[in-house]
């Protein structure tokens, strides 16, 4: 078995994933027995980590689970054994944009290390080892030919949707693109991305688009200009999918009373305001904690935001809370005291006529929009969290 033990976003520019695994015995003493983690999301994509073996080495692998048809991902990754007595004496390999597609759906190395220097430097006496992985840079594109008279694609999975570019006019009528949701009916979500209409020097680029979808899914026009003969002749139509989060907005009143929403895995979380503060305060409380299974940790991590009651054509519609994006660690057996988000909202002011962010019937609207969530093997401080701490102490 291959189980993710911990994973640690680094928040730098090429937006770092790192997840350790703990590998057990079977991947090297169990030769017949397919050795694979269980599926983990990294960059709105779902992934796995495979193992090879042979009479004298072990391979290791990445495995994208999304593959489909026209859809494409790249990305920097590095696999690194650690090792049991110091951090000079890791080792591993890794790949710049490498890519991933239907027909080449796993990339690794067949023989990464052999069986006797796995046992002399990185297992344990349990025949246990650790690896980490490393992804940075991911980028998911996908490509078809759009010709008349069929001008939509055919679905795209991403970020736990499917998804499809719709196009109209393109005759005597200008022609229109745009991202449809297909999938997750009446969850709204926030998605960034970009089209782009032909190849070469007369390629047509959207730049990047971010926006809401709306409850049919469907996010704002583009209006590309390629010249009328190309739907007929067949353009290459190009889409980027940078990011797409579920979005839940619920009403919280003032008065102190909790409110309910769901994330994206149908968890239950209650939201209520707090005012024994100088500044109103958003307590956030995980209703479902009892559903973590035993020995597990789940890691949630979400932004948040107050929605304005009417705001100007020049104000923004919501501002974001101080202290975004929130992360936090829960456990079946702890109970859940709640995780309390500071706002710079003053008590005073929503009990004066006019408050910018008091809605009729007083209540506040918070926005949460969902971000990473993994499952961790391990709920307690372990033997083997002692192997980081110990390379961290060499490093210094």
């Amino acid at each position: 078995m291959a189980l993710l033990y911990r994973a640690t976003r680094l928040k730098d520019r090429a937006d770092t994933h790192v997840f350790t695994f703990v590998v057990t015995r079977s991947a090297t003493r169990e030769p017949d027995r397919d050795v694979t983690s269980k599926d983990f999301c990294c960059a709105h994509q779902r992934w796995a980590v495979a193992f090879s073996r042979t009479d004298a080495s072990l391979g290791v692998y990445l495995v994208w689970r999304g593959a489909c048809d026209g859809m494409r991902v790249y990305v920097d990754f590095t696999f690194t054994l650690l090792s049991r007595d110091h951090f000079t004496a890791n080792e591993g390999f890794s790949g710049k944009q490498v890519r991933f597609s239907a027909g080449c759906a796993a990339q690794g190395r067949g023989r990464c290390v052999s069986l006797t220097e796995l046992n002399a430097k990185f297992a344990d006496g349990r025949g246990e080892f650790q690896l980490e992985l490393s992804m940075s840079r991911v980028r998911t594109i996908y490509s078809c030919e759009l010709r008349a008279p069929r001008l939509d694609t055919p679905p795209i999975a991403f970020a736990g949707f499917d998804w499809q570019v719709s196009a109209t006019g393109g005759n005597k009528e200008p022609l229109t693109l745009r991202l449809v949701r297909l999938s997750g009916e009446g969850q709204r979500c926030r998605v960034r991305y970009a089209l782009a209409l032909g190849e070469g020097e007369r390629r047509l680029h959207s730049g990047p688009l971010e926006c809401v979808c709306d409850s049919e899914g469907r996010t704002p026009p583009w209006n590309p200009r390629p010249p009328s003969r190309l739907l007929h002749k067949g353009v290459r139509l190009t889409v980027e999918l940078l990011w797409a989060r579920a979005v839940a907005e619920l009403a919280v009143p003032a008065s102190g009373r909790a409110s309910t929403c769901y994330d994206r895995d149908k968890q239950a979380w209650a939201v209520r305001c707090d005012m024994h503060s100088e500044t109103v305060r958003l307590h956030m409380l995980y209703r479902d904690v009892h559903h973590v299974p035993r020995n597990h940790l789940r890691y949630v991590s979400w932004s948040a935001w107050l929605v304005r009651a009417s705001p100007a054509p020049s104000e923004p519609d919501a501002d974001e809370l101080p202290g975004a994006p929130f992360e936090n660690y829960y456990a079946q057996d702890n109970a859940d005291e709640g995780l309390m988000m500071e706002t710079s909202l003053r008590v005073e002011d929503v009990s004066r006529p006019g408050c910018a962010f008091l809605h009729p019937g007083g209540e506040l609207r918070v926005r949460l929009e969902w971000g990473d969530t993994y499952l961790l093997f391990q709920a307690t401080y372990h033997v083997y969290d002692d192997l980081c701490r110990l390379h961290a102490h060499q490093m210094r």
